[in-house]
């Protein structure tokens, strides 16, 4: 909580520096969090663009998401002629799952016609990732089926800090001079996310958002 507090205290702050003579735009935002191998969740974000010409802005955002099981997909070790099973089970290993992230970001302006104009973002940031991870074991039937269960008494929290990066487009349909509503859709990937890979699927998600921008 102690580094949630932190970055929130940093947004508002870098905010603030960030206001200058040019236009300014506010984003609110909720959303579908879809992480790889796990179940969906929901997202809220707010943002603040700047605008540096016709074309490009630069933006700062903070999002914050919760979604449930991380799962595991594993064959069977053992079959029978009472019991048969093609594959795979599913199991899980990690639940309860919270996200607060901080990004630094770029739009760019790709097309405009009368009914929606078309950006596309691109953004670098920090995440704070927590989780309960639990430890496997088996559950053999008296068929020779094997199976993976969590052993809930393990339950360890984890929090990690993590580098993230994502991109995406976004659909914008213009109301007045001053509100618009919008769509928008992102593939992120947090690096090094609880495993080896540099691209891992624990670390990867998409985020379908809906939302509102307000020129100040």
């Amino acid at each position: 909580m102690g580094s949630i507090k932190y970055w929130l205290v940093a947004f508002v702050f870098s905010t603030t520096l960030l206001y200058s003579q040019n236009k300014y735009t506010v984003e609110g935002s909720i959303g579908i969090i879809s992480p790889f191998n796990s179940s969906s969740g929901l997202t809220g974000s707010i943002q603040v663009n700047r605008s540096l010409n016709e074309n490009l802005q630069l933006f700062l955002n903070t999002i914050y998401g919760q979604w449930d099981k991380y799962n595991i997909y594993y064959m069977p070790e053992f079959y029978s002629s009472e019991f048969q099973h093609n594959g795979p089970y599913k199991t899980y290993s990690e639940d309860d799952h919270t996200l607060f992230t901080i990004n630094l970001g770029t739009r760019f302006f790709l097309h405009e016609n009368k009914i929606i104009n078309l950006f596309f973002d691109a953004q670098i940031g920090v995440s704070q990732l927590s989780y309960n991870q639990y430890d496997l074991y088996e559950i053999e039937y008296p068929t020779g089926e094997v199976i993976l269960v969590p052993d809930l008494s393990s339950a360890v929290e984890v929090n990690e800090t993590l580098f993230a990066f994502g991109f995406g487009p976004l659909f914008e349909r213009k109301i007045n001079s001053s509100f618009s509503l919008y769509l928008s859709a992102k593939l992120n990937t947090m690096l090094n996310a609880g495993d080896t890979e540099l691209l891992s699927k624990r670390g990867t998600y998409f985020l379908v958002s809906a939302g509102f921008t307000h020129t100040i």
